[in-house]
């Protein structure tokens, strides 16, 4: 088992923050912006969007390089949004898609750079879940999200994808979701995988202590912290009390 991996089943529930490399190439901001981000103590951080290049990529993972030692770990909308600086990479399968592209295109594309990289990487079955509203992943894979209410086809889909052998589980309900992964659904997706990983639409402590008690080991957040910026000290607030909730927080 990899370290990264190893250190995200260990049953402590955690937190990721979510920076799109589109949407931070002034340096100067950026810099400011991860000031802020490095406050909210998160355990590690994601990097990618559905459009990001390499270039943007690369240089969002330097200049956070330079302002953390928090692990910084790749999310790729693509095969371009690859650096070996990272410190992981999630090596995506959109379980949710009909489209060859993201089932095994793109993945075929990265392989041999990939491997030659020696980065540590984790194979996740990537579930886009209906958050209510259309999100650039929708629209950039041409593929649907599942129902909410249909929850043994999420489960089912869950269940393929950790039987052809993928690590981890992400359920994401999207960026600015108005419906983040139901509990349920959390609950039930959580009994099939060693590493549940859910985002979207999250926007509060008591919603990262739901999806946290209903099963999830990594929740991750995004486009709340841009427009709330004062949200970064609340996910510090619940940081600091994570560890004495530890038996709580996960079943």
């Amino acid at each position: 088992m990899s370290e990264l991996l190893q250190q995200l089943t260990d049953g402590m529930p955690r937190i990721a923050i979510l920076i799109d490399p589109e949407k931070n190439t002034d340096a100067t901001l950026f810099r400011q912006q991860v000031q802020r981000l490095v406050s909210a103590k998160p355990d590690l951080f994601l990097v990618g969007g559905s459009t990001a290049t390499r270039e943007q990529t690369e240089n969002c993972i330097a200049l956070l390089s330079q302002g953390t030692k928090i692990p910084i770990v790749l999310f790729p909308g693509s095969s371009e949004q690859f650096s070996k600086k990272a410190d992981g990479l999630l090596f995506l399968t959109l379980l949710s898609s009909r489209n060859p592209k993201y089932l095994i295109e793109e993945q075929i594309n990265s392989a041999t750079e990939v491997a030659a990289s020696g980065i540590e990487t984790i194979s996740t079955g990537y579930i886009l879940i209906d958050g209510g509203t259309s999100t650039s992943t929708i629209r950039v894979s041409n593929s649907s999200p599942l129902n909410q209410k249909e929850l043994p086809l999420i489960h089912k889909t869950a269940l393929a994808g950790t039987l052809m052998g993928h690590k981890a589980i992400y359920l994401d309900a999207g960026s600015g979701a108005v419906k983040p992964v139901s509990e349920e659904i959390i609950h039930s997706i959580s009994r099939v995988t060693k590493l549940l990983i859910v985002g979207g639409g999250i926007r509060s402590n008591e919603a990262i202590r739901c999806a946290h008690q209903a099963g999830a080991h990594l929740v991750v957040i995004g486009n709340h912290l841009e427009s709330e910026p004062g949200f970064a000290q609340e996910i510090a607030r619940y940081q600091n009390e994570r560890k004495t909730l530890k038996n709580e927080l996960l079943p």
